[in-house]
C-alpha cells in the first residue's frame, strides 16, 4: 500500500515538472492531454488504494478492530493504519525529525476526493484556458501533490510543509488566469492564509521543543507526540495558548467567521478549476488540522475553548453565510458564500467533541467537497456559454440545456441536503452530535438547512425556470448555444453519482472512517457514560480543577 500511496503522490508532481521543462514546445491540445493523462492516473492508483485498504486493513467482519501500525503506541490518538518512517534529521539526543508518511481510514478517503476533483478540474478547464495552458496544468497538478501530501503526513514539520506549499499553485492560479480584480484576490488570498499560518508555526515550534526539552526524541512525529501528551499533558493554561496559536491559521484556512473574507473574491476571481480544488478540498485543509492536531494534542483546551468559542463562531458563520448567498445576485458568489454556511456544519460537528458528531464532520468534507465542486462546475459551464454569471441576466435556460439544468437541480438537493443525498448523513450526524453537546447550538445551526434551501432553490429558479433569457441574444446574432458536451458530462458524472451513492449507503464510507474518528472521540467520551454525560463530567472536572488551582 505504501508503494501505491507514494505512486499517487508521485505521479502529478512529474506531470507538473514534465509540463514545465517542455513548455515551450508543447501546445495548448499537448498540455492538456498530459495533465489529463497525468491526473488519470493519480485518481486510478488513489482509487486502488482505497480499494486495497478498504480489503486489507478495515476488518470484513464489521468488528471495528482495524490493525494498527506496530510502532504507533495504543496511547496515541492519531494512528496511521499502514506507515512509512525514515530518519531524516538527528540534532543532539533529544530530536529526531522523521519522513513519516502514513494512512488512515480518513486520509485515504480524502486522497481519494483530492484526486477525483483534479481529474474534473482539467477536464473543465479544456477550452477555457487558452493561454500557457501547460504553466497553468502544472500549477493544477502541483497544488494536487501538495494536498495529497497533506493528508499523508504524520510528522508536523513534513505536514507544515505540504499545508504551505499549496498556497503557492492557487495564488498564481488566481493571479494570472483569474478575473478582472485577479491580482487583488491572490493577494488578499495569500496574505491572509499566510500571516494564520506562521502563527500556526510557532505554536508548533513551541510544542515541539517543549516536549524535546522534557525527554521526547521524536517530538515531531504526530502519534508519538499524541501518545506522550495522553500520560505527560500540558497545563491547561499552556495548552489554552497552544490552542489559540495552532488554531489561528486552520481558522483562517476553514474558513470559520469572521475570517472568512478572503473567501468569496478568491472564488469569483479564481478560473473555474481554481474554485472547485479550492472549495472541494484546500478549504478542508483547515478543519483536517483541527481534527489531525488540535483534538488530539489539546483536549482540555478543545473543551473550554472550542465548543463554547468555535462552536458559536460555527453558527454564526452558518447563518451569516446563508444570508449573504441569499443576497447575492452573482451565481458564483452565492455558491462561495455557501461554503462558509456548510463549512460551518463541518466545525460544528468537530467541536461536538463526539464520535457522532466528528463522524458527520468528515463525512460534511467529502460531501461538500463533491457538491460544491459540482456547483463551481456548472457555473463555470454556464459562464463559457454566456460570459455572464449574474442571475439576472439569465433567466429559462432548462428549456435551451435540460442536461445543465437537471445536473444543477440535482446537485442543489444534494448541496440542500435532501435524504437519500450525500448531504443529508454529513448535516444530520454534524447537528447530532452538536445536539447531544449542546442543545441550543444544535439549535441554531439547524436554521442553516433551512436558510440553505432558500438560498440555492431561490437561484435555480431564477437561472433555470420562467421565460428564456440569454444575454447573447439580445439583439445580435449570437453564437448557437449548446446543451452539455460529452466532456463536461464526463467531469461531472463522477461527482453526481458518488453524492447518489455515499446518500443510499453512507455505511461503506463510515466503515473506513469510524475507527480513526473513535480514536480522537475517546479522548473526550467516557465508555461507560453518554457522550453528554462525559462532556458534562470532563467539563465539570476542568472547572474544578481550575477552581482548586486559583485557592492560595
Amino acid at each position: 500500500m505504501i508503494a501505491l500511496l507514494f505512486i499517487s503522490l508521485l505521479i502529478p508532481a512529474a506531470t507538473a515538472l514534465l509540463l514545465m521543462l517542455f513548455r515551450t514546445s508543447l501546445n495548448q491540445s499537448s498540455a492538456r492531454w498530459v495533465a489529463c493523462c497525468g491526473s488519470i492516473a493519480a485518481l486510478l492508483f488513489s482509487v486502488l488504494l482505497l480499494v486495497q485498504y478498504r480489503v486489507q486493513v478495515v476488518d470484513p467482519f464489521g468488528s471495528g478492530v482495524m490493525p494498527v501500525a506496530s510502532s504507533v503506541d495504543p496511547a496515541s490518538a492519531i494512528q496511521p493504519r499502514v506507515e512509512y518512517r525514515q530518519p531524516w534529521l538527528k540534532t543532539g539526543e533529544r530530536m529526531q525529525l522523521e519522513m513519516y508518511f502514513g494512512l488512515d481510514g480518513i486520509s485515504v478517503t480524502m486522497i481519494a476526493l483530492t484526486t477525483l476533483l483534479t481529474v474534473c478540474s482539467v477536464l473543465i478547464s479544456w477550452e477555457a484556458i487558452q493561454d500557457r495552458a501547460s504553466e497553468f496544468y502544472a500549477a493544477v497538478l502541483i497544488l494536487e501533490t501538495g494536498l495529497i501530501g497533506v493528508f499523508c503526513a504524520f510528522d508536523l514539520v513534513l505536514f507544515y510543509v505540504f499545508f504551505e506549499m499549496t498556497l503557492i499553485p492557487l495564488f498564481f492560479m488566481i493571479a494570472i488566469w483569474g478575473g478582472p480584480e485577479r491580482k487583488w484576490a491572490a493577494i488578499k488570498f495569500f496574505l491572509y492564509t499566510l500571516a494564520g499560518s506562521l502563527v500556526t508555526l510557532s505554536g508548533l515550534i513551541y510544542v515541539v521543543v517543549h516536549t524535546s526539552h522534557e525527554g521526547l526524541t521524536n517530538p515531531t512525529s504526530l502519534p508519538a507526540l499524541s501518545a506522550w501528551l495522553a500520560t505527560h499533558p500540558l497545563p491547561e493554561s499552556m495548552q489554552m495558548t497552544l490552542f489559540l496559536a495552532v488554531a489561528a491559521g486552520f481558522l483562517i484556512k476553514v474558513p470559520v467567521f469572521p475570517f472568512h473574507t478572503w473567501l468569496p473574491l478568491a472564488h469569483v476571481e479564481a478560473p473555474t478549476a481554481g474554485s472547485v480544488l479550492l472549495a472541494g478540498v484546500l478549504l478542508k485543509l483547515g478543519s483536517y488540522g483541527f481534527l489531525r492536531i488540535c483534538l488530539p494534542l489539546f483536549p482540555a483546551a478543545c473543551l473550554e475553548l472550542g465548543l463554547p468559542i468555535i462552536g458559536l463562531l460555527s453558527v454564526i458563520g452558518i447563518i451569516y453565510g446563508s444570508l449573504c448567498a441569499l443576497a447575492q445576485r452573482d451565481i458564483k458568489k452565492l455558491v462561495a458564500y455557501s461554503s462558509v454556511a456548510h463549512l460551518g456544519f463541518c466545525m460544528l460537528g468537530l467541536f461536538a467533541l463526539n464520535t457522532e458528531g466528528i463522524t458527520g464532520s468528515v463525512l460534511q468534507m467529502i460531501n461538500h467537497g463533491l457538491s460544491t465542486g459540482a456547483l463551481f462546475i456548472i457555473v463555470g459551464m454556464i459562464y463559457e456559454r454566456y460570459h455572464t454569471r449574474m442571475m439576472d441576466d439569465l433567466g429559462g435556460l432548462a428549456s435551451k440545456l435540460p442536461m445543465i439544468a437537471c445536473s444543477m437541480v440535482f446537485i442543489s438537493m444534494s448541496s440542500i441536503g435532501l435524504p437519500g443525498l450525500n448531504g443529508f448523513i454529513g448535516e444530520f450526524l454534524s447537528l447530532a452530535g452538536m445536539f447531544k453537546a449542546n442543545p441550543l447550538y444544535g439549535v441554531l445551526g439547524t436554521t442553516g438547512v433551512v436558510l440553505g434551501a432558500w438560498y440555492l432553490l431561490t437561484a435555480v429558479q431564477r437561472v433555470f425556470f420562467g421565460t428564456l433569457k440569454e444575454p447573447h441574444h439580445a439583439g445580435h446574432d449570437a453564437v448557437e448555444i449548446t446543451d452539455m458536451n460529452p466532456r463536461e458530462f464526463l467531469a461531472l458524472a463522477p461527482l453526481i453519482v458518488m453524492c447518489l451513492w455515499i446518500g443510499v449507503r453512507p455505511a461503506g464510507l463510515i466503515a473506513i472512517i469510524e475507527p480513526d474518528i473513535k480514536a480522537v472521540a475517546g479522548l473526550f467520551e467516557n465508555q461507560d457514560d453518554s457522550p453528554t454525560e462525559a462532556f458534562v463530567q470532563n467539563t465539570t472536572n476542568i472547572l474544578n480543577h481550575n477552581a482548586q488551582i486559583s485557592i492560595p
